[in-house]
């Protein structure tokens, strides 16, 4: 006799779709049942549940939800409620509705767009390492396809664990590629002097003391993109960064953390 933990295992797509449809009220199954039933034919309605994952959602999202659609705020919203369903009925182990989204159509008005993005402010250091993780993800490419090409050599798709694995992989990294290009797109390499006095700007490097105990650290002050906190790389927007930045030596600050409220002095600031 299964138990609710194996159905969980086990449900299809099909059956969970119709179990999610049977929850809703007659004008929210009316405006659902559409966006959430065409989903459910693409990825197959005998599709176990527990074999989605993020990469196959985002790569339906990416095709069928284009800015230009007039349904695609309804078909957003429709299919996150249904991903977020299935999250809590425990038939897959994240809510992939957070690969559901927009996505603006290539060419002029993505250019119209770009021109009127906000910059990206970055150190110099964040913009190279960004790169250098661009040219190692694409220098990856030919390999990632090439493990697709043999793993499709095995015809059973259904058990192919090898070329699942492979396809996540390439879709991993061109998930990466796209995040970094669209930074680097951006992307302004600040000045790090900071001006000709001694205050800490993004890029310096701020020795503090935290009083309560005589601590001595130290972090480096860079963009929310760049922060890395086993590198004492913190970024200009958390709670403590934001108190640093523009701080000269001698200053005493007050940081509201989770923990309670801790005071810093700063004995130090280091420019590039």
């Amino acid at each position: 006799m299964s138990d609710e933990s194996d159905t969980s295992v086990s449900i299809t797509l099909g059956e969970a779709l119709e179990e999610y449809l049977g929850t809703l009220a007659p004008e929210a199954h009316n405006n659902a049942s559409p966006f959430v039933r065409r989903y459910v034919e693409h990825a197959g309605r005998d599709t176990v549940v527990a074999s989605l994952t993020g990469a196959r959602v985002e790569s339906y999202a990416e095709g069928a939800i284009q800015l230009s659609d007039p349904a695609a705020p309804q078909r957003v919203a429709a299919l996150k409620a249904w991903f977020q369903y299935l999250k809590k009925r425990s038939y897959v182990p994240k809510n992939y509705g957070v690969h559901i989204r927009l996505r603006r159509s290539a060419g002029r008005a993505t250019a119209a767009h770009t021109v009127n993005e906000a910059r990206i402010q970055m150190t110099a250091e964040g913009i190279s390492n960004l790169q250098g993780e661009l040219d190692k993800l694409e220098g990856e490419v030919p390999d990632l396809v090439k493990a697709i090409s043999l793993a499709r050599e095995d015809k059973d798709f259904r058990e192919n664990a090898p070329l699942e694995a492979a396809r996540e992989a390439l879709a991993f990294n061109e998930t990466r590629r796209r995040e970094i290009n669209a930074t680097l797109r951006r992307a302004v390499a600040v000045d790090e002097s900071g001006g000709a006095d001694d205050r800490s700007a993004i890029g310096s490097i701020v020795q503090v003391t935290r009083l309560d105990n005589d601590r001595d650290m130290e972090y480096k002050l860079v963009s929310a993109r760049e922060a890395n906190a086993s590198d004492r790389k913190i970024s200009v927007e958390s709670p403590v960064g934001k108190e640093l930045l523009g701080r000269l030596p001698g200053d005493e600050v007050t940081v509201s953390v989770p923990s309670g409220v801790v005071q810093f002095r700063v004995t130090g600031v280091n420019k590039s």
